[in-house]
Formats: C-alpha cells, structure tokens, sequence
C-alpha cells in the first residue's frame, strides 16, 4: 500500500491515476492542481493559517485514496512541539513550495481524540521525543497512520504540499469531482 503511494507521488504532475467504474483512470490535470493551489493561498490571505483542499478522495475498490492540496503560512517555534495523527490514514506530503521543519515521530503528551468532518478520526496535542526534518520542495514525506507529525517552524511566507491519502477504513468522505 505505502509502495503504491510512493509511486504515485513520484509521477509528478499531472497527478495521480487511480483505477475508476468505468475502467479509466481519474486524472487530475497540472491545470486543476494549479488552480487548487491557488485558492489555497487565497484563503491564507484572508487570514486563515491552514488551507487543505480535497482535491478528490475515491473508492479504489477495497480502500479509499484521496489527494489534497495543504497551504500554511508561516510558524515560528513556540517553545514545544505540538501536531496531529490520523490513527486510520497513512499519508505521502510531497512538497512544492516553501521551506520548514517538520516534526514526526515521538509520544503525546495530553493527547486529545477528535473527529474531523474532512479526515475522520484524530489525535492532537503536545508531540515530545520527535525527529526534526527539514524540508524544500521536492522532498516527500512518508507518514504512517497514527504518526504524531505537525510543523516545528516553516520558514518562508507559507509552505505548499499535496497530500496523498491511503484510506483503507474510509473513514474520510468520497469527494469525486
């Protein structure tokens, strides 16, 4: 499953080929994705400091796999590491703008169960003992489910990644268009 992804992500753009009803693949064109970009920095200059845009996320037969566009802007340390999990849903970033240092790995520290309406089931909280990664365009990340993982700093205006989504559970919502 993870090998799947990896191949997938290293197609580059145009994205991702996934096998559909009615026997084509569902594309997702260098246009599209671009266009998704976009939209997401729109919506940090509104003022948000997150955008994550499912691009689609489809039934692949036994599971779901999705694809999604993530803009942040920019964080400084705050003294701790804090990010999520996704207990159900590994997940490949594939950067394509910005520059930060992630944070994957470690234990909790008062870890908080939630349930998202986009990702389903997850974790948050205070991350302790993780491995500090920078990363520049072109780099992937591989995270498997339940993996604490947040952002220790990005450190330009913002940084921009897709988001490849194994699904087995289907936890998340089919979005095919």
């Amino acid at each position: 499953m993870r090998s799947t992804l990896l191949t997938l992500c290293l197609l580059g753009l145009p994205l991702m080929s996934l096998a559909a009803d009615n026997g084509g693949a569902t594309l997702m064109t260098k246009e599209e994705v671009s266009a998704t970009l976009t939209q997401g920095l729109a919506n940090l200059a509104k003022g948000s400091t997150v955008s994550d845009i499912v691009v689609r996320h489809i039934n692949v037969g036994e599971e779901n796999m999705g694809v999604s566009v993530v803009q942040r802007s920019k964080v400084d340390y705050q003294g701790k590491e804090t990010g999520i999990g996704h207990p159900f849903l590994d997940e490949i970033y594939y950067i394509v703008a910005g520059e930060g240092t992630m944070v994957t790995g470690g234990e909790w520290v008062d870890m908080q169960n939630s349930v998202s309406d986009l990702l389903g089931p997850m974790q948050r909280g205070e991350i302790r003992g993780g491995v500090l990664q920078k990363v520049k365009p072109g780099d992937i990340a591989i995270i498997p489910k339940g993996m604490p993982h947040g952002w220790h700093e990005i450190t330009t205006d913002a940084i921009s990644y897709l988001i490849f989504r194994g699904d087995p559970d289907k936890v998340m919502a089919e979005k095919t268009e």
